[in-house]
């Protein structure tokens, strides 16, 4: 069991880091919520039977751990804009023009920024996307059905072009 977790950890570190960005921009505090979804895998996988893809089913976790903890900051009143700086897109991905990186860098703040503004269902939709899933798989993870993910999609996507057009 522990070297499965360790496993499962290592393979998906970098989806659930992406999942705690869209999620909380402070480093310090999305590295809480990493541990807190981390123990949640840890203790969920003893409940995983099949029914879905390791991914999807810990994406569910990291999912529902990420809306506990936004709502237990807005009921705390203690959300935090700032430190998105230290977020990086893909540490896999090194581009030799400094000036193109640090505008890629730029336009990934600012889309993280934009996904943590938008209502958690849309933010869950779109961040799922962002990573690949199918409709039927984000309507799985979010517990909704797959043509309310699309609409949830297009609303979040015209709420994100708006709001970066505004920027």
């Amino acid at each position: 069991m522990q070297t499965d977790f360790e496993h499962i950890l290592n393979e998906h570190q970098a989806l659930l880091s992406r999942v705690a960005a869209s999620y909380e921009a402070n480093e310090s505090v999305r590295q809480e919520l990493l541990q807190e979804i981390a123990l949640a895998v840890w203790q969920g996988l003893a409940r995983f039977k099949g029914d879905a893809s390791v991914k999807t089913y810990i994406l569910k976790i990291a999912h529902n751990r990420a809306v506990s903890h936004v709502s237990k900051e807005v009921k705390g009143n203690q959300i935090y804009q700032g430190d998105d700086e230290s977020v990086n897109a893909s540490p896999a991905s090194v581009d030799t023009e400094p000036a193109y990186a640090a505008e890629r860098n730029r336009d990934v703040v600012n889309l993280l920024a934009a996904i943590r503004e938008l209502p958690v269902t849309m933010r869950q939709v779109m961040t799922l996307t962002l990573e690949g899933l199918s409709y039927q798989e984000v309507a799985d993870v979010c517990g909704i059905n797959k043509n309310h993910v699309g609409v949830l999609l297009q609303r979040a996507k015209k709420t994100l072009q708006e709001s970066m057009h505004h920027d």
